[in-house]
């Protein structure tokens, strides 16, 4: 087994261009950084499949999710990836306690490394589980 993220992105924007080849341990962290402008949200896209390049090619350990020239595509929700967004990204219409498990209930229970009682102590959310994104404040948000 191959224990590396393998991924080429090239894609053209007014803006910027994004060109990007990589070879990166499938496991622990990795940090991501550049000016703003740079391309480093549109490469989070890319690797999660939130954003389609037309030349792609992303290999998870020994899984093909992305080969544009074999026309492979593994689409976001069959990824097992997370993403995190700088600003909020909850679902407007759902309750704190509903946008957790929103995830969570499509994490399958063998994968699941926290339970979503560990989730809302260590990060201090049990009075907000029955309020929506609406009613929080800015910091309670980004809890």
């Amino acid at each position: 087994m191959t224990n590396l993220l393998k991924a080429k992105f090239s894609m053209h924007y007014p803006e910027f261009n994004l060109d990007v080849e990589m070879n990166l341990p499938a496991r622990g962290v990795t940090v991501v950084f550049g000016p703003s402008g740079s391309g480093k949200t549109t490469l989070l896209r890319c690797l999660s499949g939130l954003e389609r390049a037309p030349s792609g090619f992303m290999k998870f350990a020994d899984q093909v999710w992305q080969d544009e020239s074999k026309g492979i595509f593994i689409p976001i929700q069959q990824r097992k990836v997370g993403l995190i967004f700088q600003e909020s990204r909850l679902f407007p219409h759902l309750s704190i306690q509903e946008n957790l498990l929103y995830g969570y209930q499509r994490t399958p229970q063998s994968e699941r490394n926290l339970h979503l009682d560990e989730v809302v102590q260590v990060l201090g959310l049990a009075d907000l589980l029955k309020r929506t994104p609406d009613k929080l404040s800015g910091g309670e948000r980004q809890r």
